[in-house]
């Protein structure tokens, strides 16, 4: 069960600190690798909050 409420929390963490990167890029003009770096980091945080919910759901 805790493990479920680790990969959620970390997800929700990662996103939130990618989402203030996010809005520093939206300031700046130009799409880079900047972009794609945030990007990814939306998508491991996806990725840990699925892993945690499929892990919830299955208790």
């Amino acid at each position: 069960m805790m493990k479920s409420h680790l990969f959620i929390s970390f997800g929700l963490l990662i996103a939130a600190i990618f989402f203030m990167r996010g809005l520093e890029a939206l300031a700046e003009p130009g799409l880079g690798l900047r972009e794609v770096y945030i990007l990814g980091g939306f998508l491991v945080a996806g990725l840990l909050i699925h892993a945690g919910w499929k892990e919830r759901k299955a208790r």
